[in-house]
Formats: C-alpha cells, sequence, structure tokens
C-alpha cells in the first residue's frame, strides 16, 4: 500500500504547478467547511445571546461570500483535476503499453491475452476510480485533522474523549483490510480468467461449431462462473464489512461525546454555542471517518489492481533490447548459427549443436517433422529468442550484440497465417516499412501480384479488411502479407510455412510470385512441402533438433533410405488438375500402402480410378470416433488433428497428419466402428476409396479376395 502511494505521488509530481494549484483548492474548501460547524458557537455566543445584530449581519455576509468562494474554486479544481486525472491514467496506459512492445514472445505464450486485456480494462480502471476520488479523500483526511484541532479549542476535555473513542472508527480497517484486499485480487485473478476464457472462445468459434463443442464450453464456463461468484460475494461483503464496522465505531463514539458534553453544558462548564458547535463538527467529523472508510475498499481494489499492473511491469524481458547497441549492417556474406542449442523450457531442447551456413542470395529450405525444430530456427535467426548455447551470426556478427531493432529491418517475413490489422489495404502493406510512400506501396502490391484485385474493389486501397483480414479470401491476404514483407525491400525473405495453409490452387500462384520476388535476396524457407524446397540451392532435414541430412534436392534423393527420400516418396505420386479439384493417383504411390504393396500394377491401375477427390475447408471433422467407418482416406494437401477420447469423455488432440499420410485403412476390409475423431487443421485435399467400390473389385479377383481376406484377419 505505502509503494501504491508512492507511485501516486510520483504521478502527481510529474505535474507539479496543476497539483499545486490542486492542493491550494482543496485547502480553500477544507477552510470552508471547518469554519461552517465553528459559525455556530460566534454566531449564538457573540451575536444571538447578546443581540448584536451588526455582527450577525457580518457573519452571515462573510459565510455567504465564503460559500460563493468555495464553490467558485471548487468548479475551478474540478475542472483542473479532470485533465490531471487523465493525463495520470494516460500515462500509466501508456507505461503497461510500452511495456509489452520490449518483452518476448515467451511472455505471450505464456500469459493468456484475456488476462493481458484485463489488467487495460480492469485494473488500470479501477486505478483510475480511485485517482478521480483523491480531492474527496483529500478533504476527508485533512478535514479529520483540522475538526479534530476546532475541538480542541472549544473543550479540550471533551475533544480528548473523541479523540480517545476515535480508534472505534477504525476497527472496520484494522479487522478486515487485509482480507478485503486478498479477497479484491482474488476477484481480479477471477475476471483475467473470464476474460482470457471470452477471447478465446470468440477466436475459436468456427472450430466450436464444427466440432459442436457448444455444451463443453458452457459448462467450463459456467465453472469459471462459479469461482468468480465466489470471489465476489466474499470481496463485496468484506468492503461492506468495512463500512459497517465503522460506522457503528463512529454511532457508539457520537453518543457517547454528545452526553458528556451535554452534562458539561448542563452545569455551566460549557456554553450552548460551543456545545451546539462541538456536535455538528463531531457529527461531521463521523461523516469524514466515514468517507474515508467509504473510499477504502477503492483504495484496496486501486492497490491490487496496481499490484497487478506491477507484475508485468516488473517483468524481464527474454531478449532485452540495447538501443546503444551497435546496429546490424546489410549482409555481405552470409547467415551461420554456430552450434547452437536452444529449448523453450529446461526439460526439452529444440535444437542441439546446430551449425549452418546460409551464404547471401542463396535459397535455404529447413523441412522435417512437426516439432523438428524447423520454426526455432525462424525464431533465433529473429531474435524472437537468444540460444542457450552458441551463436547466430550475420556475417561476423553475434545479434546478440547487436540491436534488435536494426537486425529485423533487413528481413521481411511471410508467416502461415499472415495477421492483417482492422484498418485499410494501404495502411496493412505500408506496416511493412512505415515511411514508404503510397507509390512504394503500390509498388509492393503489384509485386505481390495484389494491385489488380485492389483496384477491383469499391474502395480500392482504402478498402477496410475486417478483423484479421476477415474480408479477404485466404490467397488475397497472403498477398497483402507478402506486400507488407517486401516493401521494407528486406535483404533477407523468411518464409515460415507461407503456403501451407492455402488450397492447392492458390499455393502454387503464390509459389510462384514468392519464386519471382526472390531473386536477388537471401531466401529461409520453413516448410513441411517438400514440393516448395525442391528447387533450393540447400536443403536442410531437422530431425529432432538436429540436421540429420543437408544438400539439393536431387542429392538427397541419391541417399539410400534417406529421410528427406522418404518424405518426398510420401508426398509425390499425385497429379493435381490446374484448378486443384482433382487428384491422380499413380500406381507407384499406391504400392506405398501396406493394403496394396502387394498387389501387382494392372490391378492397383485398376483401383485408382476408384479414388474420388475431395475437399475441406479448415475446421471440419472428417471423421468421429464411433461412427462405422466405410472410406479410407489419402491426405494429398493439408494437415488434420487425431483426437481420442478420454477418461471424461473429452478430445484429446494425439497426432497431426499432414501431406502423404493417410487413415481408416481398416474400413476398405469390414465395418467397424472408428477409433479416432479426426478434424482438419487447414484447408485440406484428399483422396478416398469407398469400400463398397473396393470390395466389388475384390468380389471379381478371387485371387485378391483370398488376399484381402488373409490380411484382415
Amino acid at each position: 500500500m505505502y509503494a501504491f502511494i508512492r507511485r501516486l505521488l510520483s504521478s502527481f509530481l510529474k505535474y507539479k504547478l496543476q497539483s499545486a494549484f490542486l492542493l491550494a483548492a482543496v485547502m480553500v474548501e477544507l477552510a470552508f467547511e471547518t469554519f461552517m460547524p465553528l459559525s455556530f458557537k460566534f454566531i449564538i455566543d457573540y451575536a444571538i445571546v447578546p443581540k448584536r445584530y451588526a455582527t450577525l449581519l457580518t457573519l452571515l455576509i462573510l459565510m455567504a461570500g465564503a460559500a460563493v468562494a468555495s464553490v467558485a474554486i471548487g468548479f475551478y479544481r474540478d475542472r483542473i483535476f479532470a485533465g490531471l486525472s487523465a493525463r495520470i491514467l494516460s500515462d500509466d496506459y501508456k507505461r503497461l503499453f510500452n511495456k509489452l512492445q520490449t518483452l518476448g514472445t515467451d511472455f505471450f505464450h505464456r500469459m493468456p491475452g484475456g488476462d493481458i486485456v484485463s489488467r487495460f480494462n480492469g485494473d488500470l480502471v479501477s486505478i483510475d476510480a480511485f485517482v478521480k476520488l483523491i480531492p474527496y479523500t483529500l478533504l476527508s483526511v485533512l478535514g479529520l485533522a483540522a475538526n479534530v484541532t476546532v475541538l480542541f479549542f472549544l473543550q479540550w476535555k471533551l475533544a480528548l474523549l473523541a479523540v480517545i473513542g476515535m480508534p472505534l472508527c477504525l476497527i472496520g480497517p484494522k479487522l478486515f483490510g487485509k482480507k478485503a484486499y486478498e479477497a479484491s485480487y482474488e476477484l481480479k485473478e477471477a475476471q483475467a480468467q473470464l476474460a482470457s476464457a471470452v477471447q478465446e472462445n470468440i477466436g475459436a468459434q468456427p472450430v466450436i461449431k464444427a466440432f459442436g463443442l457448444q455444451r463443453t464450453f458452457v459448462r467450463r464456463f459456467a465453472d469459471r462462473m462459479d469461482d468468480y461468484r465466489s470471489a465476489s460475494s466474499r470481496s463485496s461483503f468484506l468492503g461492506f464489512a468495512i463500512d459497517r464496522a465503522t460506522n457503528l465505531g463512529t454511532m457508539l463514539l457520537n453518543l457517547a461525546t454528545i452526553a458528556v458534553g451535554s452534562m458539561l453544558a448542563y452545569y455551566g462548564m460549557l456554553s450552548i454555542g460551543s456545545l451546539l458547535a462541538f456536535s455538528t463538527i463531531l457529527i461531521s467529523l463521523g461523516y469524514l471517518v466515514a468517507a474515508v472508510t467509504w473510499v477504502a475498499p477503492m483504495f484496496i481494489e486501486a492497490v491490487s489492481g496496481m499490484q497487478r499492473i506491477q507484475e508485468i511491469l516488473d517483468e524481464a524481458p527474454s531478449v532485452a533490447d540495447d538501443e546503444s547497441a551497435p546496429r546490424m549492417p546489410p549482409l555481405e556474406r552470409g547467415i551461420a548459427l554456430r552450434d547452437v542449442t536452444f529449448g523453450y523450457d529446461a526439460r526439452q531442447r529444440s535444437l542441439s549443436d546446430v551449425s549452418l551456413f546460409i551464404p547471401k542470395g542463396s535459397y535455404a529450405a529447413f523441412v522435417g517433422a512437426s516439432g523438428s525444430g524447423k520454426s526455432t530456427i525462424v525464431n533465433l535467426l529473429m531474435r524472437l529468442y537468444d540460444p542457450l548455447r552458441g551463436a547466430v551470426l550475420f556475417d561476423d556478427y553475434d545479434i546478440k550484440r547487436m540491436n534488435i531493432q536494426s537486425i529485423r529491418s533487413h528481413i521481411g517475413i511471410v508467416f502461415q497465417e499472415s495477421f492483417l490489422f482492422h484498418t485499410s489495404i494501404m495502411e496493412n502493406i505500408r506496416l511493412g516499412a512505415p515511411e514508404a510512400t503510397d507509390d512504394e506501396v503500390v509498388e509492393a502490391a503489384r509485386a505481390a501480384e495484389i494491385h489488380d484485385f485492389i483496384m477491383g474493389l469499391p474502395d480500392g486501397y482504402a478498402t477496410n479488411v475486417g478483423e484479421r483480414g476477415g474480408r479477404l479470401s485466404g490467397g488475397q491476404r497472403q498477398r497483402v502479407a507478402i506486400a507488407r514483407a517486401i516493401v521494407r525491400d528486406p535483404d533477407i525473405l523468411i518464409l515460415d510455412e507461407a503456403t501451407s495453409a492455402l488450397d492447392p490452387a492458390t499455393e502454387a500462384a503464390i509459389n510462384l510470385t514468392l519464386r519471382r520476388i526472390s531473386a536477388n535476396r537471401t531466401v529461409i524457407s520453413v516448410t513441411h512441402r517438400l514440393a516448395s524446397a525442391e528447387h533450393a540451392d540447400c536443403i536442410y532435414v531437422l530431425h529432432q533438433g538436429r540436421i540429420a541430412e543437408q544438400g539439393t534436392h536431387r542429392e538427397l534423393l541419391q541417399l539410400p533410405d534417406g529421410r528427406y527420400k522418404q518424405s518426398w516418396q510420401k508426398q509425390s505420386g499425385f497429379e493435381l488438375s490446374d484448378n486443384g479439384h482433382h487428384v491422380g493417383v499413380h500406381v507407384d504411390r499406391l504400392k506405398l500402402f501396406p493394403l496394396f504393396s502387394e498387389l501387382d500394377d494392372g490391378l492397383l491401375k485398376e483401383i485408382s480410378h476408384f479414388f474420388v477427390t475431395e475437399s475441406y475447408a479448415s475446421g471440419r471433422t472428417l471423421i468421429h470416433e464411433g461412427d462405422i467407418g466405410d472410406k479410407f482416406y489419402v491426405i494429398v494437401h493439408g494437415k488434420v488433428e487425431v483426437l481420442k477420447k478420454d477418461d471424461d469423455g473429452e478430445n484429446q488432440p494425439v497426432a497431426v497428419l499432414s501431406d502423404g499420410d493417410f487413415f481408416g485403412e481398416v474400413a476398405l476390409l469390414r465395418s467397424v466402428p472408428r477409433t479416432a475423431t479426426v478434424n482438419t487443421l487447414t484447408p485440406v485435399v484428399c483422396v478416398t476409396l469407398q469400400r463398397e467400390f473396393f470390395q466389388s473389385f475384390v468380389g471379381r479377383s478371387p485371387h485378391v479376395a483370398a488376399f484381402m481376406n488373409l490380411r484382415s484377419r
């Protein structure tokens, strides 16, 4: 709490002139409010009782003038303070937002987005609510001191009794203050969890609807609401308890003091005017104590809110930027990783002793299974993380010792799911280079082959793309992202699964664009689609955080039993039509499936005609666990997630399948329930084979039927 008060004082001291006027205005208001009850003594004892009309008139005129002055100064004080409090809140918002920009990617993976947002629209708001009450709080606290002083002036014995009994008024904060603070902090944590749940639910609506998860999420939200209701109830009750206990203490003190004062007046030890003034001031004192205790819960909320804000402000960036560090010059020779080891946590390594060199102007591709370390290399090159051991070098410069922004100024990147901001196409592209002119933005759009589409829109480049670019198709969003990357004219272009979330036809078109704009640049491509890496100068095959193989496409295919060769065989053997709506399956590819591995080419060629091309959007369910299977699937393009129900009946992910993988083979042999649910993670193109067609073919070939019966046992 003392730290919070010091923080507030430092905020006000930034604006010394306004704060000084605020304090002066409060003192004027305080003087008037203290004089008003005291005036009863002078009016009664020096004007009414001795029948002095001139004195009475003078006192009334002075009171009226003081009232007008107090109101006028109060209005001006309100105006000054409104601006001052808005500045202080604005500073807090900017301080927190600026801090977020310095934190590493790991922080945002660790901290739910809803929790961060709740610190802006919950914790900072509670601080602002208290800041707006500071003049009221100052009047109450200073008024207590002033009124107690006046009480001693009127009758020191009676005042001493009031002061001795004053702790009765503080019994509420003493008994319940610490518990109220803890309850307020727990309530804010519960609010943050609710905000995170709502934010996640909004973003996941396509998945929730596709998988029929509404009831599951309603149940989970109800559980969180139970926690919130309990925390809210406890926090509110403790706030009420502080107020109630304080009011009780104030009431007892007033009764005791008035009783003693009345006895003193009865025996002539206290004048009637002094008794009336004393009683009025005492009642006012009770209101001031009540006001302080009314502010106390808001103060407690503000303190707990500031603690949550301070948790982020105290967060140390995992990758600290030193603005005084040397700036990275343009790339001259190439990029190197030297004995790099890295892990996102202490228990598992994502990269182990990786060394490589990418010459300037070359095209390097990183391929491998999910979790092999491909994207980790991109994160290190962008300096989103620093290696645990080893070094990342641009020429001979260790990027840990260079200014971060200068490193990234040489890099353009296109992500798998490029984020577009809720603004115009022009501004989304310009974000790649905020200083770019309109002509440079248009030129970048031409290079990304999106200019003609933009000009066909009613508002052209002024068209708002909507939330996360939702008003554009996937291919259009990706082309805007490509334009955003190349408007900065980068030396290094990074493609992080840049086309894997697109349909085959769009992917092929964008790959041609990427290949054209990659000329004269150092290109680093991360992909699981080997067709996108075929033309690379060097392909690095990653496996469990190490480089398992490296070389050109042709060199890697010549390695016996090589990982790249196996993956290439798995992904090849499919022939897509120009529009991507039809896929032909080669006989050699069918031989790689265990079910068909021992059949001759003639039979396989006939079977290949039974395969049907099917396309699915992202977030669709292909099969449900427990349904009777009747179809065999082969993924030609895209990714799917395999889920199985746990003991509680909830779907849990067990695998991710991609290009060349297959599932449902048993469905061709016999009618059995599906053992898992399969959902699409990206747009997916499959070839499928129905059991009825396969069985009819088997029925016409007795030797094949005998072979299949043997396989199905």
